[in-house]
């Protein structure tokens, strides 16, 4: 079984801002995440992380991001482990810093950066490269430059979804504040015709 997840990460401060923004609300439940659709908290890295559980969510489109780097840097994942697929990416003040993303359908050695990489990413994408050389490259049962982008992000924010930490079962789950009709709304939904 693989993870089909997506993940944000914002400064510890900003978190509050990041969950208003985005409409969720805690609950009092706690769980490991990607046990529910939303979970987070805060790490022992500075950061605050959000997990949904679901690759690509519409939390890390271009839009969303954009909008929530206004707030203060972000870091995004998305991953799906069935098809060996990842992104990892920076915002700030409105504007993709830097992006990295591998997809195994295009290519075992499938790799694409674009922007100012973090400092120490060229350091991260020797040590994978070699391994994915070492055992075959391309031929190679395993895919090690899957792991490149995850641990860029890894290198900031302090949290990669497949190495279990200290904060790995004690999740907030969060669910989307429900909607409430403006006066206006209100008022026409009280118009009966009869």
């Amino acid at each position: 079984m693989g993870y089909a997840i997506s993940w944000i990460a914002v400064k510890q401060p900003q978190s509050e801002a990041l969950l208003q923004h985005l409409g969720l609300v805690p609950t009092s439940e706690l769980s490991e995440y990607a046990e529910s659709l939303f979970t987070g908290r805060a790490l022992s890295s500075g950061w605050f992380v959000l997990v949904i559980s679901k690759c690509d969510h519409d939390f890390i489109k271009p839009g969303t991001l954009e909008s929530i780097s206004k707030i203060g840097d972000v870091i995004a994942c998305s991953i799906e482990e069935h098809v060996m697929y990842c992104s990892a990416e920076l915002w700030r003040d409105g504007t993709e810093v830097w992006r990295v993303e591998h997809d195994a359908q295009q290519g075992m050695l499938n790799l694409s950066e674009s922007g100012s990489l973090p400092g120490g990413y060229a350091a991260i994408k020797d040590e994978f490269i070699g391994k994915q050389t070492s055992s075959g490259g391309e031929e190679s049962d395993t895919d090690y430059i899957f792991d490149i982008p995850l641990r860029a992000a890894r290198s900031i924010a302090g949290f990669k979804h497949d190495e279990p930490g200290p904060e790995e079962d004690g999740f907030t789950v969060f669910k989307l504040e429900a909607h409430k009709p403006s006066e206006e709304q209100s008022k026409k939904s009280r118009w009966r015709f009869w």
